[in-house]
């Protein structure tokens, strides 16, 4: 059953390959193989818009934060 199935699945990748391999040597050109594209203009630019940006403020506030203390009171030299 599992055979059957994975040789179905191979065979249809393999028939997907053939089609595309087929239909990638079709494009419209003349004799000498020159292909025409046509490509309509393309305009670049900037526009005002109202659009929704988030913000980020800074504000100070105490807070708890963590601290570390030594007992010892002479001064590492590292």
């Amino acid at each position: 059953m599992l055979r059957t199935l994975l040789l179905v699945v191979a065979l249809v990748v393999i028939a997907g390959i053939a089609i595309q391999l087929d239909d990638a040597g079709r494009h419209e050109g003349d004799a000498g193989g020159n292909v025409t594209v046509t490509a309509n203009p393309v305009t670049v630019g900037t526009e005002n818009r109202t659009v929704q940006v988030p913000v980020v403020r800074m504000e100070e506030r105490q807070v708890q934060t963590p601290t570390v203390s030594v007992g010892n009171a002479q001064a590492n030299g590292q």
